[in-house]
């Protein structure tokens, strides 16, 4: 299972936002600022922070094919137009893919170089780029550029300083200081098989969304709510203090609401406490007794006003007037049935009854006392007109008696008195009188609202009395529009029983208990009309812990514990165990064989897993205690190599005197080494060391690894100054005739000029390289390099050809180099044997001696 495809496995188990911020990184390599704000809303939206948003976690179709290795980086050149160190202006070094080795003398210039690439590629640290702090002058901002390539790009890319460059990041260097961390300190693994860095990318997004996340709970706590004083003791005191994100919206709605018998409650102990402070608590009972008397009896007459003016009142009366119109109807249909016609209209009408009635009363109580009316015996006379009846008189008194007597005429008059007795009893109600009034005033003192009320009452009641009176005396059928008014007497009735209430709290104002009850339950009120006036802002501060306990849990899903172990379980499987293997191996090339020391893993950190190189008899000892320096530096680079082996990446690799403090046998072995390596990929090394230099060139030579020689001087313009060619002290024989030539050309040219004294150091000098030159000659050729100068062993196999050599060589070499000797500076001759300096033409044939022995021994040897 390769390590996406167990990132894969893994990754259901973490949070949402963190398997969305996989996928991303998987698809798009890194994270921008809009990525980490969408995903902190993501992170959000699970605990209610946010609006759900679009997730789309890690599938395995976004993992990539595995198998392609990354593509090489090779570095082409440095380019110094200036402001770095002391170097001189304009410099250009170069590279070939394969070997370059930069040689130069201390204080030449190559730190500058290697400070640039530093600032540019993987360095186990960077160091600040000074100018020409010395040079008297204000030092220039440095101005450098790199050119590269990438894989088989066609066009060279370029890097002119700043970060943010991830490929020409990929060639590493070692140094000096990149040993000391390996030997000294703990290290991560810099190159990793492809997404063992998404465990570093994924903490990274962690502490990024942690940030932002922190910085909104930051904001979020400082908004909380001023302190609400309430009286201590109190359940709201308890509430706001002990308030938290499990507190109950409800708890806080109920306690803060009061119900109409709370607040009348609240009343009461409020006058009952001031009554209790009171300096004749007995007196003021016996005034609120007498007060008792008057308000009860105003609740009696406020309730039966409305009693009396109820729509109930209203519509009884009304349903009588049409009651008693019905039955009018129904008589007025008899009468026109029973009397017959002639006789005076309105005759059995209403006013026709009232006649009749007192007609009746006349004949009962004085004309014909204890005879039923009408008397119409013999002799009878009208009890109207006083005539006597004749027959026909009587019979129409006894026909109008019927009438009146009848069930409907009956129902008519009763429906008629009880129209009249409902009107009656709308017209002669008092709505108010003045011990009404007295009572309201005395209200008004204590109880003002209530008292304005009332006055309200009474003064809509008599409206609505005038206007039903009016519309049943005008016989109107259906009631008029009436002034509604709210009903009062109950209140006025709490009120009496409240004045009770009190009357009896002075009367046992000895009982302390009682008193202390009492003001408990009134703190109590008290405290919850303070919650009542701050409920808004209390419930905002349980919303707003709730989104701090929230962002509590949001910042629970960044901790980066769970994937640092992870990350140390895969990188054990997928790196540890490379990683020793290969520092192993490497020590093996490099021959350290006789101390134990073993590269381990020391723990992780923030998705990291990190390893150190110990002594495996001695783990607590440090390696700089015990080993040399040519030790450790040996150790270092085998630390080195072994971290690249565990990157898919043959990106060039840069060293900065990788040899300095190695003894000969170890130099020998790094030389190898690195050579071995330039097979694979691009290899720069900057050396002061003209043996190890040697050592480069030989084992380029038998591996036949295309190598660059760069020479770097410190010149009077300046150091760093840069030439494609070696020092003369490690060029090989024929090199040193070609650069022989040169130097003649440069002499004969004085020569022409005229320039004698300038042409006779020259020439002089020549001659002092050309002596050199034959020594070389000696060890390269004739001896055919069995032994050499600043090698440590002997090229036995090399002595065969050697068989060879004759008396005329021997006798060439001893003459030639006791003709250069002759000429060398610091050769003192006597006056009378000092000859004058050769011509150019001589110069030029004993150059060309060296060059025709050379050339013949090595065609007889070929």
């Amino acid at each position: 299972m390769s390590v996406l495809e167990e990132i894969l496995e893994w990754s259901p188990g973490r949070p949402v936002w963190q398997r969305d911020a996989l996928r991303r990184l998987v698809l798009h390599g890194e994270l921008s600022n809009e990525d980490i704000r969408e995903l902190t809303q993501i992170c959000k939206s699970a605990y209610g922070l946010a609006d759900q948003q679009d997730v789309v976690p890690l599938a395995a179709h976004h993992i990539p094919e595995t198998g392609a290795r990354s593509e090489q980086v090779t570095l082409l050149s440095i380019f110094h137009h200036r402001g770095v160190n002391a170097l001189a202006e304009d410099q250009t070094l170069r590279f070939v893919p394969n070997l370059t080795v930069v040689y130069g003398d201390n204080a030449a210039g190559k730190t500058g170089y290697i400070r640039i690439l530093k600032s540019a590629c993987r360095a186990r640290g960077t160091e600040e780029i000074l100018g020409n702090v010395v040079s008297g002058a204000a030092p220039h901002m440095p101005v450098v550029a790199i050119k590269y390539k990438v894989g088989t790009e066609a066009n060279a890319r370029e890097w002119a300083g700043g970060d943010g460059d991830e490929a020409i990041s990929r060639v590493s260097v070692f140094d000096s200081q990149c040993a000391a961390v390996y030997l000294t300190e703990k290290t991560d693994v810099a190159f990793r098989p492809l997404g063992l860095d998404l465990f570093d990318k994924l903490v990274k997004s962690c502490q990024s969304v942690r940030a932002q996340l922190e910085t909104e709970q930051r904001s979020l706590r400082s908004r909380a709510i001023t302190a609400i004083e309430a009286p201590e003791g109190t359940a709201v005191a308890e509430l706001i203090a002990g308030l938290s994100s499990l507190t109950k919206p409800e708890t806080v709605k109920s306690l803060a609401s009061l119900s109409r018998e709370k607040e009348s409650r609240l009343e009461l102990l409020e006058k009952s406490t001031m009554d209790l402070q009171a300096n004749d608590p007995e007196r003021l009972a016996r005034q609120l007794a007498l007060r008792v008397g008057r308000v009860r009896a105003l609740a009696h007459h406020l309730k039966d006003v409305e009693m009396a003016l109820s729509a109930d009142a209203v519509s009884k009366a009304f349903e009588a007037q049409k009651e008693a119109r019905r039955k009018g109807k129904e008589a007025l249909r008899l009468r026109t049935a029973t009397f017959p016609e002639g006789l005076f209209s309105g005759t059995g009408s209403e006013r026709w009854s009232y006649l009749w009635e007192s007609a009746r009363q006349f004949s009962e109580e004085l004309a014909y006392p204890h005879k039923a009316f009408p008397v119409v015996d013999d002799d009878a006379r009208c009890v109207l007109c006083q005539q006597e009846l004749d027959q026909t008189a009587g019979e129409r008194l006894k026909q109008f008696e019927r009438f009146v007597i009848s069930t409907t005429e009956r129902e008519l008059r009763e429906a008629r008195a009880e129209v009249a007795r409902l009107q009656e009893a709308f017209t002669e109600l008092k709505t108010t009188n003045d011990a009404a009034d007295e009572a309201v005033k005395e209200i008004h003192i204590e109880h003002e609202t209530l008292a304005e009320k009332i006055s309200g009452f009474l003064s809509s009641s008599e409206i609505r009395r005038q206007a039903i009176a009016e519309a049943l005396s005008s016989e109107q059928e259906n009631p008029p529009v009436l002034p509604t008014f709210v009903a009062v007497w109950t209140e006025t009735d709490k009120l009496v029983a409240e004045y009770e209430e009190r009357i009896k709290t002075l009367r046992s104002s000895s009982n302390e208990e009682q008193k202390r009850t009492m003001s408990a339950e009134l703190q109590e009120l008290h405290a919850r009309k303070v919650l009542a006036k701050h409920e808004d802002r209390v419930l905002a501060e349980i919303e707003r812990k709730k989104k701090v306990a929230a962002y509590e849990l949001c910042l629970n899903d960044t901790r980066t514990q769970s994937i640092t172990l992870k990350s140390t379980a895969v990188t054990k499987t997928a790196v540890t165990h490379k990683l020793k293997k290969s520092f192993r191996d490497e020590l093996g090339h490099l021959a350290f064989r006789h101390l134990e020391v073993e590269l381990k893993e020391v723990g992780g950190e923030q998705g990291v897993l990190y390893h150190k190189l110990i002594l495996t008899r001695a783990p607590g000892v440090e390696l700089p205690r015990v080993v040399s320096e040519g030790e450790q530096r040996c150790l270092s680079i085998a630390a080195f190599f072994a971290e690249l082996s565990t990157a898919d990446d043959p990106s060039g690799i840069v060293f900065d005197d990788p040899v300095s403090s190695l003894d000969y046998k170890w130099r020998e072995s790094v030389a190898l080494r690195l050579v071995e390596e330039a097979k694979n990929r691009q290899v720069i090394v900057f050396t002061h060391d003209i043996v190890f230099l040697l050592l480069l060139k030989q084992f380029s030579e038998e591996l036949r690894i295309e190598q660059l020689d760069q020479h770097v001087r410190q010149l009077s313009k300046g150091a760093g100054v840069c030439a494609e060619e070696l020092p003369w002290v490690a060029l090989k024989v024929g090199k040193r005739i070609g650069h022989l030539k040169k130097l003649l050309q440069e002499a004969e040219k004085l020569h022409r000029d005229g320039h004698q004294s300038a042409y006779e150091k020259q020439a002089s000098l020549i001659y002092g390289y050309l002596r050199e030159a034959w020594e070389r000659g000696l060890e390269e050729v004739l001896l055919c390099g069995v032994v050499e100068r600043y090698r440590p062993g002997v090229q036995t196999q090399q002595v065969i050809k050697i068989a060879d050599i004759t008396e005329e060589d021997c006798r060439a070499l001893e003459a030639s180099m006791t003709k250069c000797s002759k000429w060398l500076p610091g050769h003192d001759q006597a006056a009378a044997a000092r000859a004058e300096i050769p011509e150019p033409a001589v110069l030029k044939s004993d150059i060309d001696a060296l060059d025709n022995w050379v050339s013949d021994i090595r065609k007889r040897r070929t």
